[in-house]
């Protein structure tokens, strides 16, 4: 039967020899490469800092436990008299965390001077605006935005959920740059959404009351403008 020749075929002590060198020789290759390759596999973690950590979802901004951490516990019975306000957005009464209020006058201002014609439809158009409503995310995983009174919902009749939406990218693109997020990003889009993703802190240090920009961030944002 013909095949490869090993030490038990041949009747030759020399050529028995040799063949038990070349085994030897071709296992030492293969440790040594798979030496080499743990040697890469470690080189490559110290140089990326060790093994990743978990990430604390306390600081994953617009996560529930990041949203918990600066505006309180929306399941607590005071929280809705403590700190949800009324504000008018766009002609319409809207209900918001008082700590996030500046920002959602800022996007009332982004829509009032990027695109106003859109502005003024919404104004006088249908009643179909929310914002502040105490439950959860859609299919689980904590709370909604709306429970912390943290986001708002815009021309929802022209703007479903599953859709692209019509909402000005002008409008869009700024409130992403100052440190919102909109809903049409997702991997199942929501286009009427827009809902903050800055601390209270965040928000008084950068804006006035009515929403203006201070003189430092509005350099910031012009020097950062395309």
């Amino acid at each position: 039967m013909e095949g490869r020749v090993t030490d038990r075929d041949t009747t030759d002590p020399v050529e028995r020899v040799r063949l038990r060198r070349r085994g030897r020789e071709r296992r030492k290759i293969l440790a040594g490469g798979l030496v080499a390759l743990l040697a890469v596999v470690v080189a490559v973690v110290l140089l990326r800092g060790g093994p990743p950590e978990p990430v604390d979802p306390a600081t994953v901004r617009g996560s529930p436990d990041w949203a918990a951490e600066h505006y309180g516990d929306p399941a607590a019975p005071s929280f809705e008299r403590r700190n949800v306000v009324e504000i008018e957005f766009l002609g319409r009464a809207m209900f918001v965390h008082k700590g996030a209020k500046r920002h959602f006058f800022r996007l009332e201002r982004l829509f009032e001077a990027r695109a106003p014609e859109y502005a003024a439809a919404v104004a006088s158009g249908e009643l179909d605006d929310w914002s502040y409503l105490n439950r959860d995310i859609r299919g689980g995983g904590g709370k909604s935005n709306h429970a912390f009174g943290l986001a708002v919902d815009i021309n929802a009749l022209s703007n479903p959920v599953g859709t692209a939406g019509d909402m000005p990218p002008e409008v869009v693109s700024q409130w992403k740059a100052e440190g919102g997020e909109w809903g049409g990003d997702w991997s199942r889009p929501d286009p009427m959404h827009f809902e903050t993703h800055l601390t209270p802190d965040e928000i008084t240090k950068r804006y006035k009351r009515d929403g203006t920009p201070r003189a430092w961030y509005l350099e910031e944002l012009v020097g950062a403008a395309p």
